[in-house]
């Protein structure tokens, strides 16, 4: 309600003390998006920004799911947005960082305080309670002065000067503080995770001097032959722009020599992902990355490497090196790929047609912090692309990242860890993974 207020009286040119102007809370806004716990997400930076402008333009009312579904996130209009969560999960998301953020020193001067209520996308701006109590203070109208009798001081009192007093208060106030202070470390310790999940996974990685290598899968690709594509083209109209259409000649007319194998020269849309967005995140913590196709990464390349492993049935490396750990890429003699359990037994497997496109998906993300050539290897891929997508955005989303590995036991950040997690997807967009095992050791 206050930025409501806010808006109504600047439009008649009034100022009221009570509420922040827009200025101030741009200003805090741009304090809370630039801070460290906002900076690694572009999701809840997108989503922060996109609710209060709107809200400083007087459009708080049109802030409803879908129109966020689809203007920040990119959702078709006609999504199910029973199905797809990815509004009230980012939502939960910010709210929580603002906490967060508000607890920390850099937020120890802030005159503003913008929150997102419960239930609804609207924020809220208002002042920090000093600065609004003394608004009002402002605003009252000081009546004559009173007088009382002085009340004599008790024998209590007698011995002990008002400095004294003063000095007392004080340092109970701040005893209070560090208590409270050092409760919300002890759970948060507990818990397993720190403050920024993201840190504490990639621990490893940002201690080395040397740079990540990214080592990508890389599907084979088969091509048409020349003769396939004169054939399509006499019986296709003619295009005014030259651009790349499906073949259309009756398989009849085909042979094993129209279908050429193209090997080492593409990239699965998923693998792209993992790498562009792991690449951001390392370079704004200063760190950088070196990318390889995996066909041709020796093994001498990998011994004592920091290594990602992206894509799973494409990239030999993946295949090889987790031949040992409990979790691993699998598929039977109808070449149906799954996930397996090595230990419990269970697989994960999806259906697909014969386009490749699917409901759900299977991911499997590993860091293994003294691989079998000597450095830390982690792994990230889907049964499919979608899940190497989604993978990729869960290693570089610190609030993500936090919600699956809080639900792992404590001193996880000093082992091995490995994760299977399930993710839908919706018109080939897969939403927010969801973990179903784990194994730490």
């Amino acid at each position: 309600m206050a930025q409501s207020g806010a808006r109504l009286l600047a439009s008649a040119g009034e100022h009221d003390h009570s509420v922040p102007t827009h200025d101030e809370v741009r200003a805090e806004l741009r304090r809370i998006l630039e801070s460290p716990l906002f900076s690694g997400s572009k999701r809840c930076q997108q989503f922060l920004q996109y609710v209060c402008e709107k809200s400083l333009k007087g459009e708080a009312g049109a802030l409803k799911e879908r129109a966020v579904a689809t203007e920040v996130f990119g959702r078709n209009p006609q999504s199910d947005l029973a199905e797809d969560t990815i509004v009230r999960v980012g939502a939960r998301e910010v709210r929580k960082r603002l906490a967060q953020y508000y607890m920390t020193a850099q937020a120890a001067t802030s005159k503003v305080r913008i929150s997102l209520p419960s239930g609804s996308y609207a924020p809220d701006f208002r002042y920090v309670e000093e600065k609004a109590e003394k608004a009002a203070e402002e605003t009252i109208v000081p009546s004559a002065p009173t007088t009382s009798p002085p009340v004599p001081p008790t024998s209590r009192d007698e011995g002990q000067s008002p400095p004294r007093r003063g000095f007392l208060a004080v340092m109970v106030a701040v005893l209070l503080v560090v208590a409270v202070a050092a409760i919300w470390a002890t759970k948060r310790s507990q818990s397993g995770v720190a403050e920024n999940a993201l840190m504490q996974f990639w621990r490893p990685v940002f201690a080395s001097s040397d740079p990540l290598l990214l080592v990508v899968g890389h599907p084979v690709v088969y091509h048409p032959s020349t003769r396939a594509i004169n054939l399509s083209e006499q019986r296709l109209p003619p295009m005014t722009v030259p651009v790349q259409r499906p073949i259309r000649v009756d398989p009849k007319e085909l042979d094993g020599s129209d279908i050429i194998p193209v090997l080492n020269q593409y990239v699965g849309f998923g693998d792209m992902v993992v790498g562009t967005e792991v690449a951001a995140m390392l370079a704004r913590h200063n760190k950088s990355v070196r990318t390889r196709l995996a066909s041709s990464v020796p093994f001498a390349d990998l011994r004592q490497a920091q290594t990602l492993l992206i894509g799973a049935f494409t990239n030999r490396w993946t295949m090889e090196l987790s031949q040992n750990w409990r979790f691993r890429f699998r598929w039977t003699h109808e070449r149906r790929t799954y996930i397996a359990d090595s230990t419990a037994g269970n697989n994960w497997s999806i259906r697909s047609s014969d386009d490749g496109s699917v409901t759900e998906d299977y991911i499997l993300v590993s860091r293994i912090i003294n691989s079998s050539a000597g450095g830390v290897q982690i792994l990230a891929a889907g049964i499919k692309q979608f899940g190497t997508e989604a993978a990729g955005r869960l290693l570089t989303d610190s609030g993500q990242l936090e919600h699956v590995l809080n639900k792992l036991p404590a001193g996880w950040a000093d082992k091995n860890v490995q994760l299977v997690l399930h993710v839908k997807v919706i018109g080939n967009t897969p939403a927010q993974p969801e973990l179903l095992a784990w194994h730490v050791w």
